[in-house]
């Protein structure tokens, strides 16, 4: 374990926010059990008494098909439902303002209002499958983008709702789970936890081919929230001087462009 694993700053008193997600994540579990297609040859009407019973029949009509096998489709899936969930609790929180991104954009849901102590806060939903060994992720989750609004905070991106600076407050809620081939929901053991983004960082690139800073690998260190980085400023100290590692993004330059010449003005 690194000097930063063992020094690292030990959780305080969870944030309101962080405790209110932990709160209406810890049961949820996904209901997305398949796809339906509308046009199957049967009798009508199809009645049922209880959902495992109208699963049961819609299959053996033909009208629910299995999930698909690809991991970013079943991630895409959870996501919606998890982020569908949580909005559907926002009429327990005050005088919170929740605004929803899109599933290209960051952050997935904006939360505002002193609810939470007042502010912009980011809440990304993430989906990580258990590797063979159970003890491992199959990949690192990627946390943030790190060419753009993530080294460039002060600017506003395309694919962000406001400068990444702007957020008091960044938190990933993280969707563990076994995928199972042999279910036609494809999913099984679901675990969600949620930390502060930075708690979950590794050194470590998501990606070979792409622009993602990556998550701990290990289900255990992600699960308890530790990372590899002893503080938040530590994290962003060592990824926004590891410039030189990122490839040049054309919209930075534009953006950095149009703020000199306006400084210029």
């Amino acid at each position: 374990m690194s000097p930063s694993q063992t020094d690292r700053q030990a959780e305080p008193m969870p944030s309101a926010l962080i405790r209110w997600l932990r709160a209406h994540t810890a049961a949820w579990q996904p209901s997305i059990v398949g796809i339906f297609r509308e046009h199957a040859d049967h009798q009508w009407p199809v009645t049922a008494a209880s959902p495992a019973e109208l699963r049961s029949k819609l299959t053996e009509t033909g009208h629910l098909l299995p999930l698909p096998t690809e991991p970013a489709a079943l991630a895409n899936i959870m996501e919606i439902e998890l982020r569908a969930h949580l909005l559907d609790m926002r009429s327990r929180i005050g005088d919170a303002v929740v605004a929803e991104g899109t599933q290209r954009s960051y952050p997935d849901l904006e939360l505002s209002g002193e609810t939470f102590g007042g502010g912009y806060r980011a809440v990304d939903i993430k989906c990580a499958r258990r590797g063979k060994s159970g003890t491992r992720l199959n990949n690192r989750i990627a946390l943030y983008t790190g060419n753009t609004y993530f080294l460039w905070p002060q600017l506003k991106f395309s694919g962000i709702l406001r400068p990444f600076g702007d957020y008091r407050e960044h938190v990933s809620v993280v969707v563990i789970y076994t995928f199972d081939p042999g279910l036609s929901e494809r999913i099984a053991d679901v675990e969600v936890i949620v930390h502060e983004t930075w708690r979950i960082a590794s050194k470590a690139r998501a990606s070979a081919t792409r622009e993602y800073i990556g998550s701990v690998g290990t289900i255990d260190d992600l699960v308890a929230g530790i990372g590899e980085f002893a503080s938040a400023e530590e994290f962003y100290d060592y990824w926004r001087h590891s410039a030189r590692r990122w490839k040049k993004s054309p919209e930075a330059e534009r953006l950095l462009r149009r703020a000199l010449d306006k400084r210029g003005e």
